[in-house]
């Protein structure tokens, strides 16, 4: 039989049924919530277009090599 997953920070069950857990101190536990948060869909359903570093050096019109020995 499987444990249930705990929440590190407040020690509550972190299934579907229990959405926030709380800490002793009564305040909403900050693990639980960005646990939540990152559950929810995106605002904005365009996805972020990723560029490494010489797509994104060639866009902006600068050098696509490394130029960091140049100015030595």
């Amino acid at each position: 039989m499987a444990k249930e997953t705990l929440c590190m920070a407040c020690g509550q069950p972190t299934g579907p049924k229990v959405p926030l857990g709380r800490l002793p101190d009564g305040r909403p536990c900050p693990s639980c919530a960005d646990r939540l948060l990152d559950t929810l869909p995106p605002l904005l359903p365009a996805p972020i277009q990723e560029l490494d570093f010489e797509e994104w050096a060639e866009e902006e019109g600068g050098p696509a090599e490394d130029d960091f020995q140049q100015g030595a």
